[in-house]
Order: C-alpha cells, then sequence, then structure tokens
C-alpha cells in the first residue's frame, strides 16, 4: 500500500495563496488566475475570462477553512474527521485533497519558516 501520507507531509502547514469567494449552500468557490506568473500577468487583462472557479463541497470547504497557516495537515484531517465522523479514510482524503491545491497553486506547504512549494 502507498505510504502516503507519510509523517513528514502530515508536518507540513498549509496556507492559503488564493482568493476565496462564498458559494451555494454555505460552501466556497476558490478563485485562481489562469497566469500565475507575475511576468505574464498582463495576459489577464486580455482574457475574457482570467480566472479559474473551483466550487468546493461541504467537505472542501472545511478543509480550505482549516488551512490558517496554524495547523499542519494532520490538525486539519482531525478537524475534518470530527466535523464528518461518517466518511472513512479521512486522514489520506485530506492529505491527498491539500497535496493537489498544493500541486495547483491554490496553497502553499511550509514546514517552519521554509516553503517546500
Amino acid at each position: 500500500m502507498d505510504p502516503f501520507p507519510d509523517e513528514s507531509f502530515l508536518a507540513l502547514i498549509p496556507v492559503q495563496a488564493l482568493a476565496s469567494e462564498p458559494g451555494e449552500q454555505g460552501n466556497l468557490i476558490l478563485i485562481r488566475p489562469k497566469v500565475l506568473s507575475p511576468r505574464w500577468a498582463w495576459l489577464l487583462l486580455l482574457m475574457k475570462k482570467p480566472v479559474y472557479r473551483v466550487k468546493l463541497d461541504a467537505r472542501g470547504t472545511a478543509v480550505w477553512r482549516a488551512c490558517d497557516g496554524n495547523r499542519t495537515v494532520a490538525e486539519i484531517a482531525k478537524t475534518v474527521a470530527e466535523a464528518f465522523p461518517k466518511e472513512p479514510d479521512t486522514i489520506r482524503r485530506t492529505a491527498l485533497f491539500l497535496r493537489e491545491l498544493a500541486r495547483g497553486k491554490f496553497i502553499n506547504l511550509f514546514h517552519g519558516p521554509d516553503p517546500l512549494f
């Protein structure tokens, strides 16, 4: 079985890197510019739709709100597990979701003072 998430990943601290806005039923919508590089940011002015809008469900919203820069991945997973007690494998699912948020540049992951992603 895949060893993810390992202890080092669970110790990381996720921090929101992009904006969000209220969506339906109390859930959030994440807003990500299609161009993240400051060098090419001028392209956003030429686009009709310069941002991606990612609608989160209740679970995703709970994870996003928990990314406050103070809690580790493990602490966020515990918070989500308490909020959604009937969902299986919460630690792994939360860690996978946070890893994908980091890959998409929605969050930054820190281990102490140095960013990893």
